[in-house]
C-alpha cells in the first residue's frame, strides 16, 4: 500500500465517523422533538381550543359495605371531575365536551388505552379523554388518572396521587398542572393561591385561598387594619402593612411557623412593600418630616437604602424580573404616573402620559409587560404597557377595578372590582378575554396578590 492511498484511507475512515456523529445527532434531536410534543402552542397568534372529555370517576376500592359512607364517595368523585373541568376551562385553551354526548360506558376496567373505545370518543369530537378512579383506604385518597391522546390512540399521562380525603381538590389540581405543561410546555398554575383582603368580618384582614378563589380561609385576627399584602418569591412568606401597633408599619408573615415580625416600623409610613426576586430585599415607601420616597430595606440587616428623592409622593414599587429596575407611581410630573427607575444608573424614565391618575403598576414576571390601574370619570380600570411604554391596552369596561397582579405564568391577571353589589377579585387574560369572577365565598374582597409557582 502506498503512502498517498494510506492517507486516503484514513480520510474516508474519519469522514465517515463525522458522517455517523452527524447521523446520530439528528435521530436524538429527532427523538428528543417526539419526546417534547407540544400540543398547544401558547406562542401562536390564535391559539384553537382542544376538546377534551373528562369521565366520571370510579370507585376502585373494595365492595362498599353498611359502614361505607357512599355520599362522600360520590361527593369526592364528582369534586375530582369538576374540579378538573373547571382548572381546563379556567385556562381558556380547552373546550370541554358535554357529558350527554359520551358514547363509552364508565367501568372500573376500562381505565387504560387497551380498553379505551378511541372511536367513539372521536366520534363525540374529543381530541384528548381523561379517565380516572379512586380509593380511600387506611385514612389516605389515592387517585388514578390517565390521560389519553384519542387520535393516536396513545396515553399520554398515567399518574397516581396520595393525599388528604378531605381536599381531594388538591389532588384534582395536582393533575391539570401535570397535564398543562404536559400539552403546553409551560407550567400550570392551578396549584398557586391567591392572597388578599377583605373587610368582611368588621376589620380589613388578610386571607388566602386556592387560585381560583375555592377553600378561602382567614390568616390575621388581630382586629386592626391590614393593607398590600404580597408573596415573597418562594411563596413562603408575606409582607404587608398594618396599624395594629397604631402605625403604618411593614410586617412579614412565615405561613409555615406563623411567625410574624415587623420589618420596618419607621416613624410617618412604611406601606407599599414589595419583595424583590431573589427575597432579600423589599422596596417600600418611607416618609418622616419630608414627603413619600422609595427605598430598599435588606430583610437581614435591616440597613436601607434610598431610592428616590424630590418634593413627589412616591408610591407603590414593582421590581422587574430580574431585579434590576422598579416600576412606581409618583406625581411629581402632576398627576400620578408610572414611572421606572433604573437601579444600576439611577436613571428615572415616565411610561404614562395619559389619564388623571395611574396607580398600582405590576410586572409581569415574563419581564415584558407592566399592568395598572387608570381612572377615568371617576373610576378605575386595568391597562397594560409592554415595558417601553408602548402598546397601550384598556382590559376593563364596566365597574372601578384596581389592584392588578399576575399570574406567574403572565397569561392571566387578578384585579378587585366594583361591577358587582360589592367589591370583588376577578381574573380576566392578558388579551382581554375569560373575564371570570372568583368565588371565595367571603366578600368585600381588595388588593389580590397571585402568588409565585409553589413546591
Amino acid at each position: 500500500m502506498t503512502k498517498r492511498e494510506s492517507m486516503n484511507d484514513r480520510t474516508t475512515r474519519v469522514l465517515t465517523t463525522l458522517l455517523c456523529i452527524l447521523i446520530g445527532s439528528i435521530c436524538i434531536l429527532s427523538a428528543n422533538s417526539v419526546r417534547a410534543k407540544v400540543y398547544i402552542d401558547l406562542d401562536a397568534p390564535a391559539i384553537e381550543k382542544l376538546p377534551v372529555a373528562v369521565q366520571e370517576f370510579v370507585y376502585l376500592g373494595d365492595e362498599p359495605g353498611l359502614n361505607t359512607d357512599t355520599e362522600q364517595l360520590e361527593r369526592v368523585a364528582e369534586i375530582i371531575r369538576d374540579t378538573i373541568e373547571d382548572d381546563l376551562d379556567f385556562s381558556g385553551l380547552f373546550r370541554i365536551i358535554d357529558e350527554e354526548a359520551f358514547l363509552e360506558e364508565v367501568t372500573e376496567n376500562g381505565l387504560n388505552a387497551a380498553d379505551t373505545d378511541f372511536e367513539q370518543w372521536r366520534i363525540t369530537g374529543a381530541e384528548a379523554v381523561i379517565k380516572g378512579g379512586f380509593r380511600i383506604e387506611n385514612g389516605k385518597l389515592e387517585v388514578d388518572v390517565r390521560l389519553f391522546d384519542a387520535v393516536k390512540e396513545s396515553t399520554i399521562i398515567a399518574k397516581k396521587y396520595i393525599g388528604n380525603p378531605k381536599r381531594p381538590k388538591r389532588l384534582a389540581h395536582y393533575f391539570t398542572d401535570q397535564l398543562y405543561e404536559k400539552l403546553t410546555g409551560r407550567k400550570g398554575i392551578f396549584s398557586t393561591r391567591q392572597l388578599f383582603v377583605s373587610s368582611s368580618s368588621g376589620n380589613k384582614e388578610l386571607y388566602v385561598s386556592d387560585y381560583d378563589g375555592s377553600n378561602a380561609r382567614r390568616i390575621t385576627r388581630n382586629g386592626s387594619i391590614n393593607l398590600s399584602p404580597q408573596w415573597s418569591p418562594d411563596g413562603k412568606k408575606l409582607i404587608y402593612t398594618s396599624y395594629k401597633e397604631g402605625c403604618a408599619c411593614l410586617y412579614m408573615l412565615d405561613l409555615k411557623t406563623g411567625q410574624d415580625r415587623a420589618l420596618s416600623k419607621n416613624p410617618g409610613i412604611n406601606i407599599s412593600g414589595r419583595f424583590s426576586p431573589n427575597g432579600e430585599s423589599v422596596a417600600l415607601t418611607l416618609s418622616s418630616k419630608e414627603s413619600p420616597d422609595l427605598y430598599i430595606l435588606d430583610i437581614e440587616t435591616g440597613t436601607k437604602k434610598r431610592l428616590t428623592k424630590n418634593y413627589g409622593i412616591d408610591v407603590s414599587p414593582s421590581f422587574s424580573p430580574d431585579g434590576k429596575r422598579v416600576a412606581y407611581v409618583s406625581d411629581i410630573s402632576g398627576n400620578p404616573h408610572i414611572f421606572v427607575l433604573d437601579l444600576t444608573t439611577g436613571k428615572r424614565r415616565r411610561l404614562t402620559y395619559k389619564g388623571g391618575y395611574n396607580s398600582s403598576p405590576a410586572w409581569s414576571p415574563d419581564g415584558k409587560w407592566i399592568a395598572f390601574s387608570r381612572a377615568s370619570k371617576g373610576k378605575f380600570d386595568i391597562w397594560l404597557l409592554r415595558v417601553d411604554g408602548f402598546g397601550g391596552a384598556r382590559l376593563t369596561w364596566t365597574g372601578s377595578n384596581k389592584a392588578p397582579s399576575w399570574s406567574p405564568d403572565s397569561r392571566q391577571i387578578v384585579f378587585s372590582s366594583t361591577r358587582s353589589d360589592h367589591t370583588s377579585l376577578y381574573v380576566i387574560q392578558r388579551d382581554g378575554t375569560g373575564l371570570r369572577k372568583l368565588k371565595t365565598e367571603i366578600g368585600n374582597e381588595q388588593t389580590p396578590s397571585w402568588s409565585p409557582y409553589l413546591n
